[in-house]
């Protein structure tokens, strides 16, 4: 196993992790009560480039090769754009530790399709399905889930929010 083999699984669980997020980023900026409509118009444009994530990341790893990838690195820079501007839009609801972990493994997408394009562009060879290393997606999933799951949980308590700064908590005494 190589270096390429080990790492080619990376972009598209890169995709889920940026997906999960954007798409709870999105859903965050619709549920609150005090959304305006810049805010709710922008969440539903990032829950559908949340789960467009989601399916280019299954898609990619079915296939064992970056599909459709003119449009991911448009998709990509759109979500990391719109990620920006909900900080702006909506910046006491909205998790930086989301908008930074989702940030970054858009950047992976991005750049990866973007190197994808580059050497495509300088070799004419047909695109084929590569072989990935179970062990490579493991690690990578391993290291999704290390960044994806706080950003989740910082996105539920930056939406929960309060004005005076505290976030409800849930009690199970006397039950």
């Amino acid at each position: 196993m190589n270096a390429a083999t080990f790492v080619r699984s990376w972009p598209s669980v890169s995709a889920w992790g940026a997906g999960l997020i954007v798409a709870a980023l999105g859903a965050g900026a619709i549920v609150r009560s005090d959304s305006g409509a810049p805010a709710t118009g922008l969440g539903i444009g990032m829950v559908v480039l949340g789960l467009a994530s989601l399916a280019w990341g299954a898609a990619a790893l079915s296939t064992g090769r970056l599909v459709v990838p003119r449009m991911t690195l448009a998709g990509a820079l759109i979500a990391l754009l719109a990620t920006t501007a909900l900080m702006f839009i909506a910046p006491a609801h909205t998790s930086i530790i989301a908008a930074a972990a989702a940030s970054v493994l858009l950047v992976v997408v991005g750049a990866t399709v973007a190197v994808h394009l580059r050497r495509r562009r300088s070799t004419s060879s047909p695109r084929t399905a590569q072989p990935m290393s179970v062990t490579g997606l493991l690690v990578a999933a391993a290291v999704i889930a290390v960044l994806v799951t706080p950003a989740l949980g910082a996105t539920q308590d930056a939406v929960l929010l309060r004005d005076d700064g505290t976030v409800p908590v849930v009690t199970h005494e006397g039950h």
